[in-house]
């Protein structure tokens, strides 16, 4: 029997509810065409999550699959018992908007009514942010984040895989709220700061030079580990968002399923590779 996700690479990601979260609101939007191979991960992970969030017996997958309704209001439970950061609030409420649009009736009036909540949400919480120190906050999220990493926390991922973890990490927490809140000066410090940390920390996961080139292989190699697909599979999921066109190195690190993309360096240091998905993740924030 596999290991539970929660208990492998669920472990160590702190940020897997709002992702969660905002994956299934996405799922409400019909018009948007899911990876298939990512269905079997996703009914694994909804199954855990409605074990830990202690559901109703309405909340069944095979029902939630079916019923857009049911996971509305899931989606709605989860709003008040997992208080989203700001990203996930800004996501789910540009979803829902969408959505919303494109019903009538009941529908309608219930997906209005989370994004309402939703939005009321983002707000108080924006607003909380920008009374305190962000820039302080992200750059102590940053620092127990890479030292996460380099203490070992990721090392079932492949060297940009894990790269690309922790950016995922900053991504959904202080140090994302910053990038996306803070004055344009302040980004550009905690940009340059990230760039140099994690360029010297993934140039260490191959015994190489910041910018000592080396073939893409290397920097996608996957060690051998129990529960490897687990990894792969919550790597491939926390980059779905990723367009091989306009983000071709995350793509490229966290697909690994298909060919990389055209836009992916065949030789590459670390140091680009840091460059291209530091500007890939927090340029969609």
């Amino acid at each position: 029997m596999s290991r539970p996700l929660l208990e492998g690479p669920g472990r160590v990601l702190t940020c897997l509810p709002a992702r969660f979260m905002t994956d299934l609101a996405d799922s409400l939007d019909t018009t948007r065409h899911a990876c298939p191979h990512l269905d079997p991960f996703r009914e694994r992970l909804q199954q855990e999550m409605i074990a830990r969030s202690q559901q109703p017996p309405w909340a069944l997958p095979d029902m939630l699959a079916t019923r857009a309704d049911l996971r509305l209001a899931w989606l709605e439970q989860l709003l008040h018992l997992w208080s989203p950061g700001q990203l996930a609030l800004l996501h789910m409420s540009t979803r829902l908007a969408v959505v919303c649009g494109n019903q009538t009736g009941n529908m309608q009036l219930a997906l209005g009514n989370v994004l309402r909540q939703c939005r009321e949400r983002l707000a108080q919480r924006e607003a909380f942010l920008r009374q305190r120190d962000m820039v302080q906050e992200a750059w102590t999220h940053a620092e127990k984040t890479l030292y996460r990493w380099r203490s070992g926390e990721f090392a079932a991922w492949s060297p940009a895989g894990r790269c690309y973890i922790a950016l995922e990490e900053l991504r959904w927490g202080p140090f994302g709220d910053a990038m996306r809140l803070s004055a344009p000066h302040e980004r550009v410090r905690l940009k340059e700061m990230l760039r140099e940390r994690a360029t010297g920390l993934l140039a260490t996961s191959v015994d190489a030079a910041p910018r000592t080139r080396h073939f893409y292989s290397r920097w996608l190699s996957t060690p051998s580990a129990a529960g490897l697909m687990d990894y792969k599979d919550t790597l491939s999921w926390l980059g779905a968002w990723s367009d091989g066109k306009r983000h071709p190195v995350s793509r490229s690190v966290t697909q690994t399923w298909q060919s990389v993309a055209l836009g992916m360096p065949r030789l590459c240091s670390a140091a680009r590779l840091v460059d291209a998905m530091v500007e890939e993740l927090f340029s969609e924030s």
